[in-house]
């Protein structure tokens, strides 16, 4: 079969705008490489957030209908790409969003659901002890580090196995993260552990800081110290922390065997309950969590779907009659 991207375009068949960049690549990718210029040259701060955008983008203007099979890893990790880049620029904004971070409904309607107690606090006051750490404490926080790797492992695991559900798993992953980095500029919110430092709420300990201290591994205790260096301390509400385990049970639950499926669901209810636990979330952004998540799953699902069958009725048609008799 012939890739599309050799494929000429054909007489009198409007160019578009795959045909002019695979045509005029050298003379694109020049006068990207020009405009990368101009801005580093312009800016007047140098950082990271500004250097992977423009690597980002340059990636795109190399492998966009690229016909080399490296070219097409590239396209097909994009997605997941694209969400590392965008969540470090929403960091990188951390100082301007904390002053109007909000603390609101969030705790009210979690002290409604622990009948009058927040239950990041309930929870704490009853088996918290931060110098005294116990087996669980270790056990939930090697739950919640999960997040950071989880995304990545299942991503190599499916693009090995099966190309396609790989593309459709990182497009849902994109449509939702970005739906809750926007959530995140629009609406910042105060998770647990800062409303206690703030004051309004009784006392919580940002666990998660305080096992890597016990740990003895400095860098990562300042990585997960809220300084909006390293983290978006504000970027609470929805939980994506809660929703990618939710992600993976509804993408998953096809393939899965029953051991696999109670496992998946095991996965997303110890991951929400570490993270009300460790008083890095409310019971409220992880409920707003899996809304997003589920959305993200039905909403994109069925675009993709509908983008499938056209896609195969388009192929359909034009095959000729007598292939199809």
């Amino acid at each position: 079969m012939q890739n599309t991207a050799d494929a000429p375009t054909r007489p009198g068949a409007r160019a578009t705008a795959g045909d002019l960049v695979t045509r005029y690549r050298p003379a694109v990718a020049g006068g990207y490489l020009m405009l990368v210029a101009v801005v580093l040259l312009t800016t007047d701060r140098l950082d990271r957030p500004t250097i992977l955008v423009c690597a980002l983008g340059g990636a795109v203007v190399v492998a966009w209908r690229n016909p080399h099979p490296w070219a097409r890893f590239v396209i097909d990790w994009m997605p997941l790409l694209v969400i590392l880049v965008s969540y470090d620029v929403i960091r990188a904004q951390a100082d301007s969003l904390i002053p109007r971070a909000h603390l609101e409904p969030q705790r009210t309607i979690d002290r409604w659901l622990g009948g009058g107690t927040v239950p990041s606090v309930r929870l704490q006051d009853a088996y918290f002890r931060p110098n005294h750490l116990r087996w669980y404490d270790y056990t939930l926080f090697g739950i919640y580090l999960t997040h950071f790797v989880a995304a990545i492992v299942a991503g190599i695991a499916l693009y090995v196995v099966n190309r396609e559900r790989f593309r459709r798993f990182a497009k849902i992953f994109l449509a939702f993260s970005l739906a809750g980095y926007a959530t995140y500029v629009v609406y910042p919110a105060i998770p647990p552990w800062l409303a206690s430092r703030e004051g309004a709420l009784p006392a919580t300990t940002r666990a998660v800081h305080t096992i890597w201290d016990h740990l003895g591994l400095e860098f990562m205790e300042k990585v997960f110290s809220g300084n909006p260096r390293y983290s978006n301390p504000v970027g609470a509400l929805p939980s994506e922390h809660a929703a990618y385990p939710l992600l993976f049970l509804l993408l998953f639950w096809g393939l899965s065997t029953k051991g696999w499926r109670v496992a998946l669901v095991l996965y997303t209810l110890v991951m929400a309950f570490a993270l009300v636990y460790l008083a890095e979330h409310y019971v409220t952004d992880i409920l707003l969590g899996w809304i997003y998540a589920a959305l993200a799953y039905v909403v994109v699902g069925r675009i993709l779907d509908r983008r499938g069958a056209r896609r195969e009725e388009h192929v359909f048609a034009a095959e000729p009659a007598v292939s199809r008799a």
